[in-house]
Parts: C-alpha cells; sequence; structure tokens
C-alpha cells in the first residue's frame, strides 16, 4: 500500500536561512545579521535562532527589523511580544516542552540566562503585523552583540501559509 504524505515544503512551509552558523562574538569582526526575507507571498514567518553555549553575560539580543525591499529601505525595528524558547545546560535532549515568555511589545527580547545554556528562540511574525499601509512587507532578525567570549549560532526562518502553494521546486523565491 502506497503512502500519501502531505506536501509541507511548498505546501505549507518553506525554510529560508536568515544567517549561517558563525560565532556570534563581535571579536568575530561581524554583527550577526540576517537577510531580508518578503513576507509578500505568506501568512508569517517564524524567525529562529539556534544557539550553543557562550559564557554567562553576554546573551544573545533577538531584534527583528522590517523593510520596504530586499535591501532594507526605510527599515525600521518591528514590535513583538511572545518568544517561544527551549533552554537547558548542555542539550536540549530532554526539552521537550517550548516555555512561552510575553513581553511588553518592545524591538528586542533577551533571555539573562540564554549565554550560558543551548537555546532555540523563536518569534513568529504575521505579514498583518508589519506596517503594509507603508509598503513594508519584509523581515530580518539581527543579533547586534554576544560579547567578546565565542558562542555559536544560526538563524532561520521559516515562512508558513503560502498564498500559492506549489512543489518545493517552484515555490516563489522569499528574497
Amino acid at each position: 500500500m502506497a503512502v500519501t504524505t502531505a506536501k509541507w515544503l511548498g505546501g505549507l512551509i518553506d525554510i529560508v536561512m536568515a544567517f549561517r552558523p558563525i560565532d556570534m562574538q563581535d571579536a568575530a569582526g561581524e554583527h550577526v545579521t540576517g537577510d531580508w526575507v518578503s513576507l509578500k507571498n505568506w501568512d508569517r514567518a517564524i524567525c529562529v535562532l539556534m544557539g550553543g553555549v557562550g559564557t554567562a553575560g553576554q546573551d544573545p539580543v533577538f531584534t527583528i527589523d522590517q523593510a520596504t525591499t530586499n535591501a532594507g529601505g526605510s527599515a525600521k525595528t518591528l514590535t513583538f511580544d511572545s518568544i517561544y524558547r527551549k533552554q537547558a545546560a548542555t542539550d536540549l535532549l530532554s526539552t521537550g516542552v517550548w516555555a512561552l515568555t510575553t513581553q511588553t511589545a518592545a524591538g528586542t527580547y533577551t533571555n539573562a540566562d540564554a549565554a550560558e545554556q543551548v537555546k532555540i528562540h523563536c518569534v513568529e511574525i504575521k505579514a498583518t503585523d508589519l506596517d503594509v499601509d507603508g509598503g513594508f512587507d519584509h523581515i530580518r532578525m539581527t543579533i547586534p552583540d554576544v560579547g567578546g567570549a565565542a558562542q555559536l549560532g544560526a538563524g532561520l526562518y521559516i515562512l508558513c501559509g503560502p498564498r500559492y502553494p506549489n512543489a518545493p521546486a517552484n515555490v516563489l523565491s522569499p528574497l
């Protein structure tokens, strides 16, 4: 009997690298700035930061900006209030449940225990959260500075709810 599978990739989601795995310390010579991604053809994006263990007190600051173009035209900070996270001392194998942190709407999020733990932080942004009337339809995730000690991290965008579901090879580019 043949197994029928849903076409998740392209039909329901797309995954885009925000920034490559990198040492997030400012001593690495660059701030961690994600690529711009368009929500024109998507209902929402989940911005994901995955990070390794670093040095206490050098916590990543999660920032999301919005813009009118993929070159960052008219960029401004986007506020958000909900952050889903998984964190543990050495690995996430026994951390099966997401913790929800709710903050007063702000343009950044910092968890004071994040640097010294393995982490996945997620912020969900709906296309309607953007200044649509002002022509804003692009977002980017940025981790401005984690200090001078090594801390590995990578960022992803998980785009959800395509306007035009398609096979993975035919999905409209979100860049």
